[in-house]
C-alpha cells in the first residue's frame, strides 16, 4: 500500500443548492446548509468541523454564489473570506468543481481534494474521518468516491456496482441513477451495491486530465479564461458551460475509478422526512425537534416546532414545521408537492416575502 501524502489535502465544500424542500426553514438568502437542522449547528458548519478533521482551516473552500458568501460569512465570521469559490449561476457540481480544480492548481500545485456536500448528516465523525484517510490511499491510482450500504430501499439515492477488490476499496463496475421502488428492493439484496452520498477525491491535476477526456466543453471555456481578471468574464465563460453533474460528466465515464466503503452513518438531508431517520422516536414513529411534545392516539407524525408545547391528538403521518412567520402542515403523501406549491406561491406577490 502506498505511503499516505504529508501534504494535507483541500477541501471543496458545495453550498450553493436551494433547499427548497426544507421550506419554511429553507429560504433562497438563507436556504438550508445555513440553517440548523438536526442540532446547534448550521449544516455548513457541521460540514466544515468535520473536514477539520482531515486538514487546515486554510485548506476548507466553499463553492457557493456571491449572495450566499454574505450570509455565510455574517454566520460564521471566521471563516477565511478568501476562501470561496463562487459560481455566477448554478450549473450543477461540473463546472464549479473544475473552477475549483484549476483554482488549487494554481494555488497548490496537485494537491489532493476531497469534495464534500454542505448539507449531509455524517455520525460518527471518527468514523468520517478514518475513512477518508483510507480513501486517500486510492487517489494515486485515479478517481475515488465513497460508497455507503444501504439499508432500506431508497428511491432518492443513485447506487453504485463494486467490483475487484483493490489495496482499501474496490474497483467500480457500474453507476445506476435513482431506481423505482421494486428495482431498489432488488439492489438491496446485493452485497455489492452501495448508496452513492457524492464525496468524492481526487488528484487535482487527475480530475483535470478526466474533465479534459471526457467534458473538454466545460475545462476548455474556462481554461481560456483562467485566472480571470474580473467577475463579468468569468460570468460570460459560465454562461457557455452545459448544467451538468460530476456523477454523469466524469465518474460515470472514467475508466479510472474506484470505491472505498464508508463505515458512517449517512443521509443527504434532503426534505424534512430525513428527519425521521435523524432524530429520535418513539414507539408510534413519532419524531419531534423542539421543546415538549405530546401525542393521544397519534401516529408517524415529524414536527419541527418553537413552541413550549405542540400536542397531537388522533392525527397520523403530519409534517408540522414552524416559523416565526410561517407554520407549514403537510401530510407525508403531500411533502414531494413542496416545490410545486413554493413555484405557485412564487405568482403571488403577498406571498413572496415568505419565500426570499
Amino acid at each position: 500500500m502506498a505511503k499516505l501524502p504529508k501534504e494535507q489535502p483541500v477541501v471543496l465544500i458545495m453550498a450553493g443548492g436551494k433547499g427548497e424542500r426544507f421550506w419554511p426553514r429553507s429560504r433562497t438568502n438563507s436556504p438550508k446548509q445555513l440553517q440548523k437542522v438536526y442540532s446547534n449547528k448550521t449544516l455548513l458548519k457541521e460540514t466544515i468541523d468535520r473536514a477539520l478533521t482531515v486538514t487546515s482551516m486554510d485548506r476548507i473552500f466553499i463553492g457557493t454564489n456571491a449572495n450566499l458568501k454574505i450570509e455565510i460569512l455574517k454566520k460564521d465570521p471566521n471563516f477565511p473570506s478568501n476562501n470561496f469559490i463562487i459560481e455566477p449561476e448554478g450549473k450543477n457540481t461540473a463546472p464549479i468543481i473544475a473552477l475549483s480544480a484549476l483554482h488549487f492548481q494554481k494555488k497548490f500545485g496537485n494537491p489532493n481534494l476531497i469534495v464534500l456536500s454542505a448539507d449531509a448528516f455524517i455520525d460518527p465523525v471518527k468514523e468520517f474521518t478514518n475513512t477518508i484517510k483510507q480513501a486517500l490511499f486510492e487517489t494515486e491510482h485515479g478517481l475515488v468516491l465513497l460508497g455507503v450500504k444501504p439499508n432500506r430501499p431508497e428511491v432518492g439515492y443513485g447506487y453504485i456496482s463494486a467490483g475487484k477488490p483493490t489495496d482499501v476499496g474496490y474497483q467500480v463496475k457500474a453507476f445506476f441513477e435513482k431506481p423505482d421502488f421494486k428495482t431498489a428492493l432488488k439492489y438491496i439484496k446485493k452485497k455489492n451495491f452501495y448508496w452513492n452520498p457524492g464525496i468524492f477525491l481526487f488528484r487535482v491535476e487527475t480530475i483535470l486530465s478526466e474533465f479534459e477526456k471526457h467534458a473538454p466543453s466545460i475545462l476548455q471555456a474556462l481554461k481560456n479564461g483562467f485566472p480571470f481578471k474580473n467577475f463579468g468574464d468569468l460570468k460570460n465563460a459560465f454562461a457557455l458551460l452545459p448544467s451538468e453533474a460530476i456523477d454523469t460528466a466524469i465518474m460515470e465515464k472514467s475508466t479510472r475509478i474506484r470505491m472505498v466503503e464508508a463505515t458512517f452513518q449517512w443521509d443527504d438531508v434532503g426534505s424534512w422526512m430525513s428527519l425521521e431517520r435523524i432524530l429520535p422516536g418513539d414507539g408510534f414513529k413519532n419524531h419531534h425537534q423542539g421543546k415538549e411534545v405530546y401525542y393521544h392516539k397519534a401516529k408517524g407524525n415529524i414536527s419541527s416546532v418553537q413552541k413550549d408545547l405542540v400536542a397531537f391528538l388522533g392525527v397520523d403521518d403530519l409534517i408540522v414545521v414552524e416559523e416565526p412567520d410561517v407554520l407549514f402542515v403537510s401530510s407525508r403523501d403531500g411533502i414531494g408537492e413542496i416545490k410545486s406549491m413554493l413555484a405557485s406561491m412564487r405568482k403571488n406577490k403577498v406571498l413572496q416575502k415568505y419565500l426570499d
